[in-house]
């Protein structure tokens, strides 16, 4: 009977994520939707979740040819296959509990050629064609969605398994995924990719803008490999596992939208306002003043400093699960144990009647 009454009230209306939004103001704060005749029991019900649209920069001009890296040892075997232990020693900035996760320009400039790994572009093709990294192939983070989804949720275990192999991806394959730097597409495939149970996937730490290398604009297909996934539910919370985490001392909601969009001023949805009792810590707050992540000291004070702490379960949300994947990459960086991206997201609670909603800071 909670099923069924569930899914009469649940709202329908797809509203995408950042386009054209309205605009509504609140003089105060305000819950709605707690009572709904009972409807908001029915969260505990497990739901779906979804993405959020990104609108990636356009790459900088090709640079001059980078200079010839440091000769490698003389013992060294051609072309050896990375390992989590080679990467984390020499690929990511000094203080990031795992350091895995994240490669420096400097390490894959000197590593780009060795076997097994695999750059992977997750920019739109457009931008691809006027200029990549040599060797990427280009995944626009847009061929996971399901279509036939209303919210841009992960595509199925079938289709994520095809796509990842035609792409060159193989269970051991060592991935590093890059974007144009402070943008959401590399963050979001890294985390579709530990979704679907990779766990040798890294991020370029600063994107092509970052890179001050040469690029090619010549297009590169990788060999058809086998990927065999399995699917990390604790990744993708949904909206009844939301729900249940409000009040909980032992989980956090995790806010990645604008303080505007958090406090119902900047309405994309039905309804605005955040989940009760969520954080709101912008995505852009885990950048510097460039393209690349702050030190992890600071990132470590940021998040503390607002309660969220390691001994809690996280679910990271925006507005369609794109800019959470960032406080998603950072959180894991970091080595929060219990962290997972709500897909779903606000494009999901704040066009459903049933949720609580609260407006102001």
């Amino acid at each position: 009977m909670i099923d069924e009454l569930f899914f009469m009230r649940e709202e329908r209306v797809m509203v995408t994520g950042d386009a054209m939004p309205s605009v509504r103001r609140f003089g105060r704060r305000q819950a709605i939707g707690v009572g709904a005749g009972g409807a908001f029991a029915a969260l505990l019900v497990a739901c779906g979740a979804s993405s959020e649209p990104a609108a990636p920069a356009k790459p900088a001009a090709t640079t001059a040819p980078v200079t010839a890296t440091t000769a490698p040892a003389a013992t060294k075997a051609p072309a050896a296959e990375p390992t989590k232990a080679t990467v984390a020693a020499a690929s990511a900035p000094k203080g990031f509990a795992n350091p895995n996760l994240i490669v420096s320009v400097d390490w894959l400039k000197q590593h780009a050629s060795d076997a097994g790994l695999r750059i992977i572009d997750a920019r739109p093709a457009a931008d691809y064609e006027k200029g990549h990294l040599p060797g990427a192939v280009n995944l626009p983070v847009v061929e996971t969605f399901d279509p036939a989804q209303a919210k841009n949720l992960p595509d199925t275990k079938e289709k994520l398994e095809a796509l990842f192999g035609q792409k060159g991806i193989a269970n051991a394959s060592r991935v590093v995924i890059y974007d144009n730097g402070k943008e959401t597409p590399a963050a979001r495939l890294f985390w579709t990719l530990e979704y679907a149970g990779h766990t040798n996937v890294a991020v370029l730490d600063g994107g092509l803008k970052a890179w001050g290398g040469s690029t090619s604009t010549d297009p590169v297909s990788a060999p058809a490999a086998t990927f065999v996934s399995k699917l990390d539910p604790s990744k993708l919370p949904t909206k009844g596992q939301c729900a249940l985490a409000i009040g909980d001392p032992t989980k956090v909601v995790l806010d990645a939208r604008s303080p505007a969009e958090f406090r119902g001023e900047d309405v994309r949805t039905k309804f605005g306002g955040h989940i009760p009792g969520a954080i709101n810590i912008e995505w852009t707050e885990n950048f510097g003043s460039a393209t690349q992540l702050r030190e992890p000291e600071a990132l470590t004070a940021l998040y503390e400093a607002k309660g969220v702490k390691k001994d809690k379960e996280v679910y990271a949300l925006c507005q369609t699960g794109q800019r959470s994947s960032v406080s998603y990459l950072v959180l894991r960086l970091l080595g929060y144990p219990k962290v997972g991206n709500y897909a779903g997201s606000w494009v999901e609670w704040g066009n459903d009647e049933a949720t609580p909603k609260t407006q102001g800071a």
